[in-house]
């Protein structure tokens, strides 16, 4: 490079030199100092090619030397297959995990909303004094739409579940009720078709807009779908248009089968402010920034607060914008990315190992290139092509490994009665990760042995013998490497202790029922078959009757909603209480809600710390009554008995005549909050879980009981969850990070193990005239086993040092994940430390009793 750059300047200094010698004489010939310059340049164009000619031979030399590179890497990995296997199966292992979890990352937080300049969405979100979001009523939606100057669209849009049949079959689908510019504000066209128009229809026909999965799945992707009617929940629509593909709505895990106009929803429902169902998305303007909606949103929430404090006192208007989002997104993107990259750094420390040792066999091939002139930064530049080369393959072999990954995505989701999952994809985001990852490989594993090679001392190593590492050799860059391998494991086995621990903690709360009971779930949709809600009380009141009177059948009674699932777990009333001052002087606040029959808190196990159960005369006709939760009652009557207090909740009297213990509504984490029970037949709805406690394994029972429901009326949709299946979903995530972080560690801890071992492996081979002399001393075969495992303990002891003092940081990251053990815990750390010096141990022991086994004649003749 230094020689090119020389013969570069030399040429522009000539030909300089020449053409101002020849305009200097055109000068003098008369000419003017213009055509002179013309006239030279034109003269000395053949001394200008001449070096346009050597830029470009330097550039084909240059290309022939990486060609030359590239193929003597070929040849040399050719000579050296189960390196070159182990190598790329590492990297493979490494690139391909950190790949699939980037495609998780990307697809669960980091992929912007499916519509047209994503930059320019918000998230708009409601706030109460309790520290709670709400969703919004359909008349808070309008108000903002026509007071809002900062945005130019908002969609609204609210979850709702319908059944599809298709010939003799039926299934449920997920379907949004949106308002008429949906599809207009995000700028999303179908592939069939048409989508939603804003001009409000006089005919009200029943018409909808289905998925592109949907499409697929069921009608086969039939081209001639447009037009024609579908039968939903007992009702003709017509479909009017396919969604483009892979736009699956606006909720991320739980994709949208079917889109409806808000306008076929009940009116009573789209007039009712209390009635908080449906969530908003706007679009700024242009030239609009984030903080000037915030405050706008701000002015118009005092605004309806003042002119209906009944629903909306206290409560405030915000948006969070995309750039927010996506800020909010990138701490656990970060510890995502941070446990799996731990596996990248181990993989790449090992590998750098396997090179090290490799390049340390062909020091005096080195010798001899750098003896016989070849520079250094070419000696680089040919062991980096060769660490290119397997980086390259490995990082084509973990794509195919992260492709395998994500196929597993149904089996480690949590059980769920309809289609979830996230919208996994290696696109082209995933495909710049793994090359940016397949660089960094290169840097990590391949510069770190390229270097000190480069700077090989001759002499030593074009002796013809050498001798095993001196002591200023001891503590070299392989066991820098091992050492980092083992302070990475130790990082990892801790932090899936925690977890599991973390785990272990949460599966003994108390969820506010008997999690032992035998228990059985039958979701049951009576409005789904026609029924009003009255219609469905007597409905439910049958099959509980009937249900309850089979033989294996302890108890049955059903309710609005099941604890621990999230459908309906966000239904809220409005509630007043007389005598008792409310948060910032609302006349009202939000509490979550249940409707339950008879026996439920029986059925279920939860148990009711005062007062009285609800009875056959808890009816329609009876007094209006209540059950409220231990949390509910210390907050509003702290001191005071609750029992007979009165509350008003939705604009309805209400007697308190019974506290239960505290339940986990939705998550299993979540902190206790008020919540009510109503009696089922003082508020009815059209839908509900038929709950059923039997005497054995429920499963034996789901048959008997399928059939008992049926004779009540077999046109009801029936969906069934076991009790596991509820604490499957409860404790998912929990499981999932346990095993996950669990999995990094296992892996980590047997690359660590396996680059010890090949560490002792190497010492014990570079060091076999050294143990031959000593055997040949007098020292006994004992002696050479304990100096063999001191030195991989003295290894893992280090390793651990720097790995608990690395835990201490990343732990303490992990606190927001940890429930009922501390970042801190002595326990989990000296139990990660144990097992880090088991496997040193195991690792270091069969390279130990090999070389016990040396034969100091053998050794000695051999060197």
């Amino acid at each position: 490079m230094r020689r090119r750059k020389r013969m570069m300047e030399d040429l522009d200094q000539d030909i300089r030199e020449h053409i101002g010698m020849e305009t200097q004489d055109n000068i003098e010939r008369g000419m003017s100092p213009e055509e002179a310059r013309y006239a030279a340049v034109r003269k000395f164009g053949n001394v200008t090619r001449v070096k346009e000619d050597t830029r470009e031979a330097w550039s084909f030399v240059w290309l022939e030397q990486l060609l030359q590179d590239f193929g003597f890497a070929l040849r040399m990995l050719a000579r050296n297959p189960g390196f070159a296997v182990v190598v790329i199966l590492m990297l493979a292992l490494g690139i391909g995990a950190n790949s699939a979890v980037f495609t998780f990352a990307e697809a669960a937080l980091l992929r912007s909303w499916p519509a047209k300049s994503p930059e320019s969405l918000a998230k708009i979100v409601a706030t109460t004094p309790q520290g709670g979001t709400e969703w919004f009523s359909y008349p808070d939606y309008r108000d903002l739409s026509e007071q809002c100057q900062s945005l130019e669209g908002i969609v609204a849009w609210s979850r709702h579940q319908m059944t599809l049949r298709v010939g003799a079959e039926s299934q449920f689908v997920l379907d949004d009720w949106v308002s008429p510019n949906y599809f207009t504000v995000l700028s999303v066209h179908a592939q069939l078709g048409r989508t939603l128009s804003e001009t409000p229809d006089p005919t009200r026909e029943l018409i909808v807009v289905i998925s592109d999965a949907l499409w697929h799945r069921v009608f086969n992707a039939d081209p001639n779908l447009v037009g024609k009617p579908i039968l939903l929940t007992g009702k003709s629509y017509t479909v009017i248009g396919i969604a483009p593909p892979r736009f699956r709505g606006l909720q991320r895990e739980v994709p949208t089968d079917l889109w409806l106009p808000v306008s076929m929803e009940s009116a009573s429902e789209l007039q009712d402010r209390a009635y908080h169902d449906f969530e908003l998305l706007g679009r700024l303007r242009p030239g609009v920034t984030a903080t000037e909606a915030k405050a706008e949103f701000e002015t118009i929430g005092r605004r309806l607060a003042e002119a209906y404090p009944s629903t909306n006192k206290a409560t405030t208007f915000t948006l969070v914008s995309e750039s927010e989002r996506l800020r909010d997104a990138l701490f656990p993107t970060f510890m995502l990315m941070t446990a799996v990259g731990l596996v990248l750094l181990i993989c790449c420390a090992n590998v750098a190992g396997l090179v090290l040792a490799r390049t340390e066999m062909r020091h005096r091939e080195i010798a001899v290139r750098l003896a016989l002139g070849a520079g250094r930064g070419r000696l680089v530049r040919l062991l980096l092509t060769e660490s290119a080369l397997l980086a390259s393959v490995g990082a084509g072999l973990g794509l195919l490994l992260a492709s395998w990954l994500l196929r597993l995505q149904p089996a480690l989701l949590p059980p769920a009665p309809f289609e979830i999952g996230l919208d996994l994809r290696l696109d082209s985001s995933v495909l710049a990760f793994t090359l940016v990852a397949a660089a960094l490989t290169v840097i990590l594993f391949g510069l770190v042995p390229a270097l000190p090679a480069a700077n090989l001392n001759l002499i030593p190593a074009l002796k013809p013998v050498q001798s095993g590492p001196g002591p200023a050799r001891r503590f070299g860059m392989r066991n820098v490497l091992v050492l980092g391998e083992i302070a990475l494991s130790v990082v990892l086995l801790t932090a899936s202790g925690l977890l599991v621990r973390s785990l272990v903690y949460s599966r003994g709360l108390n969820a506010g029922f008997d999690t032992r009971k035998s228990l059985v779930f039958f979701d049951l949709s009576p409005g789904l078959a026609g029924y009003n809600a009255e219609a469905s009380l007597r409905f439910f009141q049958q099959a509980a009757e009937k249900v309850g009177g089979l033989t294996g059948v302890r108890r049955a009674s059903f309710a609005r909603r099941v604890l621990l699932s999230d459908s309906e777990g966000g239904a809220k009333q409005r509630v007043s209480i007389p005598g008792v001052e409310l948060p910032q002087g609302q006349p009202n606040v939000p509490i979550k809600f249940n409707a339950v029959g008879l026996d439920y808190f029986a059925t279920l196990g939860t148990r009711l710390i005062e007062g009285r159960d609800f009875r056959a005369a808890d009816g329609p006709s009876g007094a209006r009554v209540v059950v409220i939760s231990e949390t509910m009652a210390r907050r509003f009557w702290p001191g005071k008995n609750a029992l007979g207090q009165q509350i008003v909740a939705d604009g309805k009297d209400f007697q308190i005549i019974g506290v239960a213990e505290d339940a986990k509504i939705i998550h299993i984490h979540e902190a206790p909050e008020p919540y009510m029970y109503f009696p089922f037949a003082q508020s009815p709805i059209n839908w509900g879980t038929l709950i059923v406690e039997t005497r054995g394994d429920p499963r034996t029972m789901v048959a008997a009981i399928r059939r008992e429901i049926g004779n009540v009326d077999q046109n009801v949709p029936v969906g069934v969850r076991t009790l596991n299946y509820l604490l499957q979903q409860a404790f998912w995530e929990d499981q999932t990070a346990a095993g996950f972080v669990g999995a990094l560690g296992m892996m980590g801890m047997f690359m660590a193990a396996t680059g010890l071992y090949g560490l002792i492996s190497f010492l014990v081979n570079r060091r076999r005239h050294e143990i031959g002399i000593r055997m040949a001393l007098g020292a006994e075969r004992r002696d050479v086993l304990r100096l063999v495992l001191s030195e991989g303990l003295r290894l893992a002891g280090i390793g651990i040092v720097v790995g608990c003092c690395i835990s201490l940081g990343v732990t303490r990251l992990m606190s927001g994940l940890l429930y009922g053990v501390r970042p801190r815990d002595p326990i989990t750390f000296a139990t990660s430390s144990a097992v880090v010096i088991l496997i040193a141990l195991v690792a270091s022991y069969i390279p130990a009793r090999r070389a016990m086994r040396v034969d100091p004649m053998v050794a000695l003749r051999y060197e």
